[in-house]
């Protein structure tokens, strides 16, 4: 799951409460509005009710007068007389007189303040003798829980099938005269205002939840990139922190190696110096005065090129690139003195130097030769049990191709691509072998400000090929073997 939607869960967990209840607001708004208008159509039919009453104590009355007993005339249920509904007062004496039921529908209906509403008036038998303007032609009995109720004596309203569609049924008892009046009008216009005001609430809670998701989109986005962000720049301090650990250890072990260095040929001088002292007194001392300047010569050599190599490797450090001192050189010479002297270092390893008799090119040969004896130091470190190491050194059209092969441990195929930047080595050497992982950082950057490059094929367990090439512009004359 992407931030930006955990940002987006985190702010609908936030507001579904507010949203359930505001739901629940409107709905409990719409019952009450219900409510409303089922009470508004219960007195209305309340009202018709009560004028029915009247009207039917007047009919009463007048009946009365064409007796003199004292009884109370008696209102029977509805016939149907020469095709229409009729109701008969029946008065003591056995006399019935005709009720007027299209004066009595007519009068009723000016009661009824909404032309949305239909009347109904039914009979102490369930019969249905008004129909508002409708003409009834037969009398139908209703059936319901509203008709029980409203001949039971009690008024209320109810949500029932009428005239074969869903309606809200007022209802109420006509006095003592067993009857009921209806008030019915379709659930869709009865509850149309309650609808609108729900529909109206929804409206307004839809486009404040739209407003909402979209800030919270915005918000989100934001959170989310804030956050990327800071994991960016959390790892990029991690990295930081560890490229500054790397260089740290480096550079002690930089420094220890320098002082390593350094120490062998100050010691040379050191030893050579104290031969001259002891050797002052004693006749016959040229030979032995010449051998020990050599040694001396030799050291401070050695020492110049180490402190060259260490203000190399600061420039690399710095980003700087180098003021090579280039010159017209035959290379075989320059790198059979690199072979040779690393030759003293080891007795386990055989250094095996081919090449042509000449290849001129234009080079740094100080530089040149720091490049040679970094790939055979580091082909015999990290070649502990000893063997050959193959240099090689030939013309290829218009390039010159060095190449340094040892039977060492190899480098993993995931470190071959990182081993020439700085402070980096093989996973297989690191914590076996003493190095600062700076010396092939230190050749690639000579060999391609000769205009060159340098690559590694390496297998684990097998050995590595170091190979240089840089141009050179000149013909190979016939190998040899060195």
């Amino acid at each position: 799951m992407s931030q930006r939607a955990k940002v987006l869960w985190v702010i609908a967990l936030a507001i579904f409460p507010l949203v359930a209840l505001s739901g629940f607001t409107i709905w409990q708004q719409y019952l009450r509005d219900e409510g409303m208008v089922s009470a508004e159509r219960t007195y209305f039919a309340q009202a018709t009710a009560l004028a029915a009453e009247h009207f039917l104590d007047g009919q009463a009355a007048a009946a009365r007068g064409f007796s003199d007993a004292a009884d109370k005339p008696l209102v029977g249920p509805a016939k149907m007389v020469d095709g229409k509904p009729t109701v008969l007062i029946t008065v003591p004496g056995g006399r019935a007189v005709p009720v007027p039921t299209e004066r009595f529908a007519q009068g009723l209906m000016q009661k009824i303040s909404s032309p949305l509403l239909d009347l109904t008036v039914i009979d102490s038998e369930r019969q249905a003798f008004i129909r508002g303007d409708q003409e009834v032609k037969a009398l139908a009995k209703l059936e319901g829980s509203h008709i029980d109720a409203a001949l039971g004596g009690k008024s209320g309203a109810a949500i029932a099938p009428f005239s074969e569609r869903s309606s809200l049924i007022a209802y109420a008892p006509v006095g003592s005269y067993g009857w009921a009046v209806l008030l019915t009008e379709p659930t869709v216009s009865a509850f149309a205002s309650a609808r609108r005001q729900v529909l109206e609430r929804g409206a307004v809670l839809a486009v404040i939840l739209a407003v909402v998701g979209a800030l919270g989109w915005t918000l989100a986005g934001r959170l989310s990139t804030a956050y990327q962000t800071a994991v960016q720049a959390r790892a990029e301090a991690e990295r930081l922190s560890q490229d500054l650990k790397r260089a740290l250890h480096a550079r002690d072990e930089f420094l220890a190696a320098a002082s390593h260095d350094l120490r062998n040929p100050l010691s040379t001088i050191q030893s050579a110096a104290e031969l001259l002292e002891r050797s002052l007194d004693e006749p016959n001392m040229r030979d032995r005065v010449v051998s020990c300047g050599d040694h001396i010569q030799s050291a401070a050599k050695r020492m110049a090129q180490q402190l060259d190599a260490f203000l190399d490797v600061s420039r690399l450090e710095a980003g700087r690139p180098l003021e090579l001192k280039k010159h017209k050189h035959d290379l075989m010479p320059l790198v059979r003195q690199v072979v040779a002297d690393c030759q003293q270092t080891t007795q386990r390893h055989r250094l095996l130097l081919e090449g042509p008799a000449m290849l001129q090119a234009s080079v740094d040969a100080a530089r040149l030769q720091r490049v040679v004896g970094n790939l055979i130091g580091n082909a015999i470190k990290y070649s502990p049990d000893g063997g050959e190491v193959n240099v090689k050194l030939e013309a290829h059209d218009t390039d010159v191709v060095l190449t340094v092969r040892d039977r060492g441990i190899g480098i993993p195929g995931a470190d071959q691509s990182r081993v020439f930047e700085r402070f980096q080595r093989g996973t297989n050497a690191e914590g076996r072998f003493q190095g600062t992982g700076i010396g092939l950082a230190g050749a690639r950057q000579i060999v391609e400000q000769h205009g060159g490059a340098i690559t590694v094929k390496s297998q684990v367990g097998k050995g590595s090929t170091f190979t240089v090439r840089f141009p050179a512009g000149m013909e190979p004359a016939k190998a040899q073997a060195a």
